[in-house]
This record gives C-alpha cells, structure tokens and sequence, in this order.
C-alpha cells in the first residue's frame, strides 16, 4: 500500500514538472530550434506555438533557469496588462530617469534603443492567446524596429490564426512548434519516474495499452497526464484498504474511475 501512497505524492508534487524532463525526440528539436533562433538574432518576433499541456512553458523557465547567456528583459508568465500598461513596463526596463507618463512610441523606441542593444535581448510572454488583437499588434510593430526578441508562447490554433494575416507574410516571423509526447514516450516517462523512486513494482504494472487510455482521457495534456496518474494510485490506495480485489492495482478499471474522478470522463 505505501508504494501506492508515495507513487501519489511523486505525481502530485508541485515541482515536479521542473524537475522532470520532457525526454522526448520532438521536444528536443523544439527546443534546439528556439535556442538556436534566440542565438543567431535573426528573427524578432518568434511564435512558440503548442496545444495546451506540451511543453511550452516548461520550455520557457528551461531557458530562463539554465540559459544564462540569454539575456531576458522581461518574462510574463501570464498577460495581465492593457496596452497602457505594457507601455509603462516598457518604459520602465528603460531605466529610472524616464519620465512615467511618455506614452509616445517615437519617444519610448528612443529610450529603448538608447538603453539596449539590437536583439540583445529577450521578452518572454507566456500564454500569448489571451493578448488583444490591439496588443499583438502594437508587438508586431516594436518587433520591427529590432530592439527585442519577443517570444510570444501561445495555443497552436490562435497562433496559426494570427501567422496566416497579411502583415506577417512579408516579416518571416519564426514558427516553432512543441509537440505532445508519443505512446511510448509517455510509458517511459511513467515508468522512469517511477524507477527513480525505487518503485519497480507499480512500474511493472503499466501497459502500452494503459496508456494509450490514458493518453485518450487526458486529450495528451501533460499536466492532466500526471493529475490522472495521482488519481489512480489514490483510488488503489483506497481499494487496498477496503479489499476490493478489482481496483488494487493499475489497470484499465482503475485508469477509467481515476477519469471520472477527475471529471475527464462524463458519465452522465
């Protein structure tokens, strides 16, 4: 039973995600691309693009924690501003002695190309999808006098919508897209956090057709991948306790009540 409980407490942990790596073939090349983007300084505005729980984030901090040379002027994690704000957060990296209230572009392009190099550095903005059109254009318009990097991380469907518009045939914005992990790919990463944890046993116990359940519940989404998980060592748990013979170890009925619990599965 306690393999159960600390199989539990690996998935749901908070930093897991940081810790764990995505050790997959496709994210690897998305990540070489964007490094190698950020590096030759050649693209101003590059669209990291990604349905929701691949690894587009987890592809951000990677940069931001490990990627010292890169040099990051700002990083939103998530857009909570106008486009006022945004102006003042601009005018802001520009240095102490601006003047708050010059919301002109002329006057803020000259504070910042005073302050920065060209493409020296990088603005990072996570969750790009919940920007007004109004905001991802006045981006496109600063992109062009190459001052930032802007990575704008967003959901594939809305970023392949604004890449299709006519003012961004001509610039060449850079595309780089992450995708999710494969069925074997997800049972290995299953497996070798589990092996990690000295836990042989529940790793033993899952199949390429468990997890092609799971993949299926959980539409590929890597966090739901790990919240479904938990859910399922959890209900085991719980049937250990109670003796009920269907439900104490890892199989399709324990996955399948782990999807309902979790609501990614309706019954009804």
């Amino acid at each position: 039973m306690l393999e159960y409980q600390e199989a539990k407490r690996i998935f749901l942990s908070n930093d897991m995600e940081k810790e764990q790596h995505f050790n997959s073939l496709a994210f690897e090349y998305s990540k070489s691309e964007l490094l190698s983007a950020l590096e030759k300084k050649e693209n101003p505005m590059i669209f990291l693009l990604g349905d929701p729980g691949c690894g587009k984030s987890y592809l951000l901090r990677y940069i931001q924690e490990n990627k010292k040379d890169i040099k990051i002027a700002k990083y939103f994690t998530y857009p909570f501003f106008g486009e006022k704000e945004f102006l003042e957060i601009l005018l802001s990296l520009a240095g102490p002695n601006v003047k708050r209230d010059e919301y002109n572009i002329e006057k803020i392009l000259f504070h910042l190309r005073r302050e920065f190099g060209e493409l020296e550095y990088v603005i990072i903005i996570d969750e790009a999808q919940h920007l007004t059109e109004e905001l991802v254009e006045l981006i496109r318009i600063l992109s062009d006098q190459k001052i930032f990097q802007f990575i704008l991380a967003m959901h594939k469907k809305e970023g392949e919508f604004i890449l299709n518009k006519p003012q961004y045939k001509t610039r060449n914005p850079k595309k780089i897209v992450v995708e999710y992990l494969n069925n074997d790919e997800v049972l290995r990463y299953i497996q070798e956090t589990l092996l990690n944890y000295n836990l042989s046993k529940v790793a033993s116990e899952f199949k390429s057709s468990y997890v092609k359940l799971i993949r299926n519940y959980t539409k590929k989404n890597f966090r739901a991948i790990k919240k479904i998980l938990a859910t399922t060592f959890s209900i085991i748990e719980e049937a250990q306790k109670r003796e009920l013979s269907k439900y104490t170890k890892v199989n399709q009925h324990t996955i399948t009540m782990a999807a309902i619990d979790t609501g990614m599965l309706d019954v009804k």
